[in-house]
């Protein structure tokens, strides 16, 4: 440690931060993967493309990354209290059309939660003599995750729940999830998807080959609409052949869900947005290993770029500071 300049100083002169502009370089790059992290997960939400998706989780990723790196260099509390205030305002702003009590009340939970891993990490940092970013990393980004979760799940329910009158799953973002259902594309339009499954059935008639043309013509004819009968019957409502199948399969599901009770209704919107919430808590611990590998790599170059350094108090205690 003595070529990172190992220094006797008090504990009051140690604890105060030194570099104010170093502070808000950090502080912007929160905040700015906070707003990215909103900005693209609001496009996924609406448009329902998976490199949105991406761009999202790369943000949240990013974010954790310097999260986690606040921790070890800010010292004062009201600096740490107002950046992860103005980083939670990052992950609100892109949704500003959208605001209301159940989305305010989400954030402002997020934000005590977010606010809980900082204190965490700084106590756990308190009581070590040396600095072990793998123990504090431990105690700090679960809960940063689970307010990442939390903040999406809100965001869902909240947004999607009053957005979507008659249905809680945009049209995007369900077309989307049945992309790559097997055996079927349902990108084609229903009289021709029908069509395709009735040429199927009657394919496998092993007498269906010695059938003149016009004689398979009308099998294949009577077979589609056998198909439509039973689909209108199954659903009780009226096909339209025309459109996309996944459209009329929205449609259909839309029509379904308009007509069940309203207690149902209103609870839909929240199971989805518990499930979004178990599913992202559930990746945590890769997600937290990943982030915690690259947040150590930018630690050890701030070091040894003099970004940073590591001193020593007077009863021997690693404390980290901008210089």
């Amino acid at each position: 440690m003595e070529d990172r300049g190992l220094l006797d100083k008090t504990t009051d002169e140690i604890e105060a931060d030194r570099s104010v502009s170093k502070i808000v370089i950090l502080a912007a790059i929160g905040i700015i993967f906070s707003f990215a992290f909103g900005y693209f997960l609001k496009l996924f939400i609406f448009q329902g493309r998976l490199d949105f998706l991406l761009f999202c989780f790369l943000a949240a990723l990013g974010f954790l990354i310097f999260f986690l790196l606040e921790v070890l260099f800010v010292k004062t509390s009201w600096i740490v209290n107002l950046i992860i205030l103005l980083e939670t305002l990052g992950f609100l702003v892109p949704f500003y059309d959208h605001l209301s009590k159940t989305v305010a009340i989400g954030t402002l939970i997020s934000f005590l939660i977010l606010l809980s891993g900082i204190y965490i990490g700084r106590a756990e940092m308190e009581n070590m003599l040396k600095i072990k970013f793998w123990r504090i990393s431990k105690k700090t980004l679960p809960k940063a995750i689970a307010g990442l979760a939390l903040f999406s799940s809100i965001i869902y329910g909240g947004v999607i729940g009053s957005e979507e009158k008659e249905f809680f799953i945009s049209q995007a973002t369900f077309e989307k999830a049945i992309e790559f259902v097997p055996g079927f594309d349902l990108s084609l339009p229903v009289e021709t998807l029908i069509k395709n499954l009735a040429i199927k059935q009657v394919e496998g008639n092993a007498q269906f080959s010695l059938l003149p043309e016009s004689a398979k013509k009308e099998l294949i004819n009577q077979s589609v609409k056998e198909f439509e009968k039973k689909i209108s019957d199954f659903t009780g409502l009226p096909l339209n052949p025309k459109v996309k199948a996944s459209e009329a399969i929205y449609e259909i599901m839309v029509e379904k869900f308009a007509n069940l009770p309203e207690n149902i209704r209103l609870f839909a919107p929240a199971t989805i947005a518990a499930l979004i919430f178990l599913t992202i808590v559930g990746l945590s611990l890769p997600i937290r290993i990943i982030a915690t590998v690259l947040a150590f790599l930018i630690y050890e170059i701030c070091l040894a770029l003099g970004f940073s350094a590591i001193i020593m108090e007077g009863r021997s205690r690693e404390i980290i500071i901008l210089k």
